[in-house]
């Protein structure tokens, strides 16, 4: 074969991959809630004006997403912000701009304010959406990055929601009996999703569900197949796949003033240039007599004691962390929850001192009220476990949240038609 016949080949097949699978010409990123930026701090997605909720609305809906955060330092910087269509897994869509949202990339972000009356001095930023400069066209998972008018190729934060077009509604319910054991440390998830003013021909490859548990990312289940389908129903029910250890309630804390000792708190004292919050010391909690808790599955809220607006008020204060354990060679312990935007990281893995006999971590955060647990993740692995130190006691009460996303064939999109959070 001559080398022009085998480059015409090449060039063939290049111009298909392109045309059929672009996926595989642009790199696929799996977009996450994070800070990019050790100056971003307290990064929150949220319903606006309702503290502690999920990031989720409706199309054409009456509710705004708000995106607040925190730069750790009063000089005057313009942040603008630019929007992606998501397919279910976070990736990029093959959408394009004009086809999702009304509007132009690039606005500024004009929200903001410096702290007041703060030791560590700070600006904070909100950003509304849907607003006047931007709308919606379709549902699906969206991802807002956001960076310096100065540095538009160094995105400091990612910010991650959904907009629903419901469609189908879903009946859910949560067992302590489960296919793997029954009233003992797991629950089940069972849900049929009722769609009889929906057509849905081929519910095994048109549907794409995910299931959350209090918002993690680490043990999020998908590719799940329905155990039953009949006229109007599609059922999820005692499927292996949606089985979850149960875990405990989350433990909680406030630091909302330098003045006093708030719960969970032992000593507070000044080393400059921060205020220091030392916790009481925490303990494995694994077989034990489960204990009821009001937890917020793990979410927080920014606070502080005689202030009026907590986003400006509040102060940054390093907060230390202490769990006595023994040491866990085969894994490492991370501290978890909303406060790290349910991810596991460097950022939120404990280093061990091995003469205390103790996990430890000090973390700079702003006043307010959190709910964190212990996770521990093997080696090589990136699931968490609640077994090793917090116990798993089917009693817990967790949240999960159903979310139906649909593509048939043809499509361009995933569409999220359905979505619902129950708790245990």
């Amino acid at each position: 074969m001559s080398i022009q016949r085998i480059k015409m080949k090449a060039f063939h097949l290049l111009t298909v991959l392109f045309i059929c699978c672009p996926a595989l010409i642009f790199a696929q990123e799996a977009y996450r809630t994070e800070t990019l930026h050790p100056l971003v701090k307290t990064l929150q997605v949220r319903i606006a004006d309702e503290p502690m909720t999920d990031p989720f609305i409706e199309l054409s809906g009456d509710q705004q997403l708000e995106i607040n955060f925190d730069i750790l330092n009063h000089e005057y910087g313009r942040y603008a912000y630019s929007i992606t269509h998501c397919d279910a897994n976070w990736t990029r869509s093959a959408l394009a701009p004009i086809e999702f949202m009304n509007g132009f990339q690039g606005n500024s972000i004009n929200d903001f304010a410096n702290s007041i009356g703060t030791s560590t001095y700070y600006t904070n930023y909100r950003l509304l959406l849907p607003n006047e400069e931007i709308q919606f066209k379709v549902s699906g998972n969206y991802v807002v990055k956001v960076y310096n008018e100065d540095e538009p190729d160094q995105t400091i934060l990612t910010a991650c929601f959904s907009v629903v077009e419901p469609q189908v509604t879903i009946s859910a319910q949560v067992s302590s009996s489960t296919v793997i054991d029954h009233n003992r440390e797991h629950q089940q998830v069972n849900f049929s999703i009722h769609n009889k003013n929906f057509q849905i021909t081929y519910p095994q490859s048109d549907l794409k569900i995910y299931v959350y548990q209090n918002g993690r990312q680490d043990n999020v289940r998908t590719g799940i197949n329905p155990s039953g389908i009949r006229n109007g129903q599609i059922s999820y029910e005692q499927l292996r796949e949606l089985v979850f250890e149960a875990g405990n309630e989350f433990r909680r804390f406030e630091f909302l003033s330098t003045q006093y000792n708030g719960m969970h708190v032992q000593a507070t004292g000044f080393h400059n240039p921060y205020y220091h919050i030392t916790l009481h010391t925490d303990h494995p909690r694994t077989n034990r007599t489960y204990q009821y808790d009001e937890d917020q599955n793990g979410q927080f809220w920014i606070r502080c004691s005689s202030c009026n607006d907590p986003d400006t008020e509040a102060d940054y204060n390093i907060v230390h962390f202490t769990l006595e354990s023994e040491v866990f060679f085969d894994g490492n312990i991370y501290i978890a929850g909303g406060l790290f935007n349910n991810l596991l990281d460097e950022r939120n893995k404990m280093g061990y001192n091995f003469e205390a006999k103790r996990y430890v971590i000090s973390l700079l955060m702003k006043q307010g009220y959190y709910n964190y647990q212990y996770l521990f993740v093997p080696v090589n692995g990136n699931t968490g476990s609640t077994t090793e130190i917090e116990g798993n006691y089917y009693q817990t009460q967790n949240r999960y949240t159903i979310m139906v996303y649909f593509r048939p064939i043809g499509e361009r999109y995933d569409r999220l038609i359905g979505l619902l959070s129950i708790d245990s």
